[in-house]
């Protein structure tokens, strides 16, 4: 009887083990979430003036972070580069950009400047060409102007984290030795952290990742074909892309930022995100899209944040009411944003 009773006991003790580590390893496995350097928001800039009310609402959403973003128009056919005009939003502009600084310090947020060229409506600035080099040189000798001039800005304002060019990856195929160069003056005039917001087709072949402080991504990865993605299929789609940002992570030992990210609250929100061609409104597509993007990444060590595409300092994204946006304001998706930043 002793003996039946100590078998038992033992029996009884295996299986306790065995559920102990089995539900140990199995919360660690769900549980594990890396810590966000950057809980951010592409701010679109304001038309006039930005309110502290912009940082009050960004603050309720676990938001840490800003992109501040200061336009400059390229002209193709002269080949050059202008910034700073009066006609752009004050946002856009060095004093909008000085002030939105200043006020989202105050709220203890860090900033990113991020530089962004317009061209034209509908022209992708990776394909920026120029047939001459004297006319890639007049260009290049623009956009320096133009970035040191941002560089120097940044320094004086002690903004956190600069990406000193977004989605250029024809210039950076063809002309690397300028995007040296172009670093290393950078370096001379600015000493916070430094990246480069490379599209999410062309970021395993930008040369000079060893010289910044993150690889920064524009993560409009294709997932799904889906009206409405399930969170499941987009986590399987992820996959392919986490294996591609994980071999150059390896490689250069860098953590990965996402510069952008975001999808339209539409038809299809995660088949082509960098497009806005999907008439369907869709805020679950939405949502989802953003929950899956959080429950993949943040798995990831080597994952630091990102910004998301787009917040509105205005009130005019509220019109007309219930239009097909990027931004998560007055959506579902802006609870799973919360809740992720958190």
């Amino acid at each position: 009887m002793k003996k039946t009773f100590f078998i038992l006991a033992v029996f009884l003790l295996i299986i306790a083990s065995g559920f102990s580590f089995y539900h140990s390893s199995a919360v660690e496995a769900t549980s594990f979430k890396t810590k966000l350097e950057y809980k951010g928001m592409n701010l679109v800039a304001p038309i006039k003036e930005l309110k502290n009310t912009t940082f009050d609402e960004l603050k309720a959403h676990h938001i840490n972070s800003i992109s501040l973003i200061p336009y400059a128009f390229v002209d193709v056919e002269n080949a050059s580069v202008h910034y700073n005009n009066k006609r752009q939003w004050w946002g856009e502009r060095t004093e909008g950009i000085r002030a939105s600084n200043q006020l989202a310090h105050e709220y203890k947020m860090t900033v990113m400047l991020k530089p962004h060229l317009w061209v034209n409506h509908n022209f992708y600035t990776g394909n920026l060409d120029f047939s001459t080099d004297a006319e890639w040189k007049k260009w290049e000798a623009n956009y320096e102007k133009y970035i040191l001039d941002f560089a120097q800005l940044a320094q004086q304002e002690n903004i956190e984290l600069f990406c000193f060019g977004t989605e250029l990856g024809n210039s950076v195929a063809k002309r690397p030795e300028y995007w040296l160069q172009l670093i290393h003056k950078i370096k001379k005039l600015y000493t916070g952290k430094l990246t480069y917001a490379a599209n999410w087709d062309d970021f395993d072949k930008v040369p000079f990742w060893d010289e910044l402080d993150y690889i920064g991504i524009d993560a409009y990865f294709p997932l799904s074909d889906a009206t409405t993605p399930a969170v499941a299929d987009l986590n399987e789609a992820w996959q392919q892309h986490i294996l591609k940002m994980e071999k150059l992570h390896t490689k250069t030992s860098k953590k990965i930022l996402f510069t952008e990210f975001g999808y339209r609250n539409s038809d299809q929100a995660a088949k082509e995100p960098w497009k806005e061609n999907q008439s369907g409104i869709n805020n679950l597509a939405q949502a989802n899209a953003y929950k899956s993007l959080f429950q993949t990444l943040t798995q990831k060590k080597w994952f630091a944040g990102g910004f998301a595409w787009k917040w509105y300092a205005d009130a005019y994204h509220k019109e007309p009411k219930n239009s097909i946006d990027y931004t998560p304001q007055e959506k579902p998706a802006l609870e799973t944003i919360k809740k992720w930043y958190q």
